[in-house]
């Protein structure tokens, strides 16, 4: 990896958009994939073949409205034949690699260029609260200098409150904010084969140097946020202890699947609650009804989250993002997570970590874990 500084005069946003904007028009790639503002004043991620319409780029946007890793998925499940740069937060970038493992995206013709992310606030919060998303991540990248931002007097996702993983540590080019003087320069760090192609194109210079103060703020960051996950996981399991607890803390799910459509693990093309297995003739929830009294509808919400969780707890990487997709307010990702992090650290798996990493259900073993499962007992 080659390390460098990209100077940004005082106007970082700005920097990085003239960056993007370098790549394309220096033929790097063909396409830009970035957090950007649209005509209606949202931030969506959009994507770019004209580097004049990259006005607006914002990889620090304080909201995500969709999962990037989803979206790079939905772009490369089959070549798009055009090399296309994206621009992804730490936990879209975990959800790529992951994504590649189960050959849902197809890498060959995609650079990454992944960024330090202060968390994100919910969508229809910030909406609400008529603030510039501009504004608002511009101030963010200035507050990186010293860690967490504040929030400018809104929460961050309940999922961002939590993360140990806000760092850019994977992808063929990275953005460092934490630590960096946005003002002054970010951090820049590339693998050694782009680096030359970005030096060559007179848009980035490499020369050893970074943000020296980056190290610090990251872990003193990672550690505030490791106790809070730790202290909402004891909150989460005192109150949801047992099968009656679960059911009273996810009683008021409505089985709408937004918690699955927006999961960038929930990858199934074919979805066993989506055909027959789920959808029940009305005889059967009559019979429900004759043998136990009452059939609440909808039925099963219980053994949808269970199963879902039972899918994909070795993958989750804690995105959130079905948490903002919850109508009723659920905990799902705190679910997930909590479970999620019992089985990851069982199986010593970090998920998105790294492609070497093969996924625990690719190289499962029938005599594994048998002390874990109580198969001696």
């Amino acid at each position: 990896m080659k390390k460098g500084l990209l100077k940004t005069n005082g106007a970082p946003l700005q920097a990085v958009e003239a960056l993007l904007a370098g790549l394309l028009k220096k033929g790097v790639v063909d396409e830009v994939l970035v957090p950007a503002r649209t005509g209606a004043g949202t931030t969506m991620l959009s994507l770019f073949a004209r580097p004049e319409l990259l006005a607006g780029a914002n990889p620090w946007s304080p909201v995500m409205p969709v999962q990037g890793g989803r979206a790079v998925q939905q772009l490369t499940f089959t070549d798009p034949g055009r090399r296309v740069a994206v621009v992804l937060r730490p936990c879209e970038a975990r959800a790529a690699v992951e994504l590649i493992k189960l050959k849902q995206i197809t890498p060959g013709n995609l650079t990454f260029v992944t960024v330090d992310c202060p968390g994100t606030f919910e969508l229809k919060a910030f909406h609400d609260s008529g603030k510039d998303a501009a504004a608002v991540g511009a101030e963010l990248l200035e507050a990186m200098a010293a860690g967490a931002p504040a929030g400018d007097g809104l929460p961050f996702r309940t999922a961002c409150t939590v993360c140990e993983h806000p760092s850019a540590e994977w992808g063929h080019l990275r953005l460092h904010a934490f630590g960096a003087a946005a003002g002054e320069a970010l951090g820049v760090e590339a693998e050694d084969e782009l680096a030359a192609a970005l030096e060559k194109a007179g848009l980035l210079a490499f020369d050893g140097g970074g943000v020296e103060a980056r190290g610090k703020v990251v872990a003193d960051l990672v550690a505030a946020r490791t106790k809070a996950r730790d202290a909402l996981f004891a909150s989460f399991q005192a109150d949801a202890k047992g099968l009656e607890g679960l059911k009273k803390a996810f009683a008021t799910c409505i089985r709408c699947y937004n918690c699955m459509e927006n999961c960038p693990i929930c990858y199934c093309k074919l979805c066993i609650f989506k055909t027959p297995t789920f959808d029940h003739p009305g005889e059967l929830y009559a019979r429900w009804a004759e043998r136990k009294g009452a059939q609440k509808m909808p039925a099963e919400t219980t053994l949808f989250h269970l199963t879902r969780l039972n899918h994909m707890a070795s993958s989750c990487i804690g995105c959130g993002l079905c948490d903002t997709a919850c109508p009723m307010g659920l905990p799902v990702a705190t679910l997930f997570r909590s479970v999620a992090h019992g089985v990851q650290g069982m199986l010593e798996y970090e998920p998105g970590r790294s492609l070497e990493d093969p996924i625990p259900l690719t190289v499962f073993r029938e005599d594994e874990l048998e002390e874990e499962s109580g198969a001696f007992n």
